[in-house]
């Protein structure tokens, strides 16, 4: 099993924007990698539904913003969106999913999910981040602090 900071690393170069000469060093990954994971453990504990992910969206933006983002709220419902102007370098749009799946968490971790929420339905659902959205959210913003981190070699082409 590959622990979270290479997944962490993987999904950085995989996003990473192709105004970047090269993929982010080991370095820059350590300096981020704290506030990454823990976002994934936050997020992976406290899953939330699709369109009820108030709280999810909320801390997400809130580490966008103390990254040095623009963040604009509840776009959408639930989504947002964050800036990060940088001259007049092209637009690079990084993306994540917020939601979680009314699945029951049986992985046997600490951080695993316990949480039981009323879906659209009013049925009472177990719910989890069964589909990775949780290390999505986690690579987006490490991503975005490596970004914010190193803005003087990808403002210009």
């Amino acid at each position: 099993m590959i622990p979270i900071k290479g997944l962490l690393l993987i999904c950085c170069v995989a996003i990473a924007p192709p105004a970047w000469a090269q993929a982010p060093s080991a370095k820059e990954v350590d300096a981020v990698y704290p506030d990454a994971h823990a976002l994934y453990l936050d997020v992976h504990q406290h899953p939330e539904l699709s369109g009820h992910e108030t709280q999810t969206a909320a801390t997400l933006a809130a580490d966008l913003r103390k990254a040095g983002y623009e963040v604009t709220e509840h776009v959408g419902g639930t989504g947002i969106v964050a800036i990060l102007k940088n001259g007049a370098a092209p637009t690079i749009m990084l993306r994540t999913e917020l939601d979680a799946l009314p699945v029951e968490e049986k992985t046997g971790l600490p951080y695993a999910s316990k949480v039981h929420t009323k879906d659209d339905a009013g049925h009472d659902v177990p719910v989890m981040h069964a589909c990775g959205h949780d290390l999505h959210m986690a690579s987006l913003l490490g991503t975005a602090e490596i970004m914010a981190n190193s803005k003087s070699t990808w403002h210009e082409l």
